[in-house]
């Protein structure tokens, strides 16, 4: 089982309004003989065996996580947000021209899962005695007049051609970029062109506020609508911004006592998001690092 509960950074403090936290908010609650009470920063193991997570949400209701026993925790890690990046590429075209000629340029998509890459290939009339600028130029108003979907900008500037990919991005669906360029100059009028690395693509740890979408989207029903037994279709409420960075929390445990699959559902994860800093983030931390260190894993207090 995995769960993910979504905060937009307000402090968990303010309590309880009729038994309900206030929206955005992510508290830690400790079993006792009273019920579950919000744990207070230096409260331990000791003092509650199992604790619970509460998300408070805008419709009034709690979204709460199973109870979780110290001696059950196997993990308990964070991640700070790290930023997406996307692929970056240079063309340098180098030599003027010693005759007119026509360049070709290929732009091949490589991304993971395609069954069929997408590719698009221009091809440019140089005129004679073009310099590298003059070269980049035109290449470059070609590429943004058919620019490829997988392509977020081309750039000129002193005969280097800048092609940038685009990185993921929920809404609009797209995926992060990666591509392969090609170029036919190669010499035989003098202009040569190199084609260079910037920088690789990469998706980052995951806390970009697009990525949480997704994951959000893919534990309601993976994106392709939703299932209820009372009325279909039925679209659950939906917390995570696209255009958040979070800093993530990951808390597995062993299940007490077996599911109605044997072996099946008895690890657990839960996913904490929070919005990068703040008071709200600060507090949760002091709620939970303390019990954490004092359960039998012993581990390392989080701080992000």
């Amino acid at each position: 089982m995995r769960q993910l509960l979504i905060s937009d950074g307000t402090t968990a403090d303010g309590g309880y309004t009729n038994n309900v936290l206030a929206a955005g908010a992510v508290d830690v609650v400790g079993l006792s003989s009273d019920g579950f009470t919000p744990v207070v920063t230096g409260d331990d193991i000791a003092d509650y065996p199992a604790i619970r997570l509460v998300q408070g949400t805008a419709q009034g209701v709690n979204i709460v996580s199973p109870w979780i026993d110290g001696l059950s925790v196997t993990k308990w890690t964070g991640q700070s947000y790290d930023p997406q990046q996307a692929q970056s590429s240079t063309l340098t075209i180098t030599g003027t021209s010693s005759a007119a000629f026509n360049a070709t340029v290929k732009l091949t998509s490589r991304a993971i899962g395609q069954a069929q890459f997408e590719r698009k290939s221009y091809t440019v009339a140089i005129p004679n005695l073009s310099t590298p600028t003059a070269a980049a130029a035109l290449i470059s108003a070609a590429i943004n007049a058919n620019l490829p979907d997988f392509i977020a900008s081309c750039t000129p500037a002193a005969g280097v051609i800048t092609l940038v990919g685009k990185t993921f991005d929920s809404d609009p669906y797209t995926v992060l970029s990666s591509f392969e360029t090609q170029s036919d100059i190669d010499g035989t009028y003098t202009s040569t062109a190199a084609v260079a690395s910037v920088a690789t693509p990469d998706l980052g740890n995951g806390g970009d506020g697009n990525l949480i979408v997704e994951l959000e989207k893919s534990l309601q029903g993976m994106g392709r609508g939703f299932y209820n037994r009372v009325e279909l279709p039925n679209t659950p409420p939906a917390y995570a911004v696209a255009g958040t960075t979070y800093d993530l929390y990951k808390l597995s445990f062993n299940n007490g006592s077996e599911g109605n699959i044997k072996g099946v559902d008895n690890y657990r994860e839960i996913i904490i998001a929070y919005p990068a800093g703040g008071a709200g983030q600060a507090y949760f931390e002091g709620q939970i690092n303390p019990w954490m260190t004092s359960t039998p894993g012993t581990f390392a207090a989080v701080t992000l």
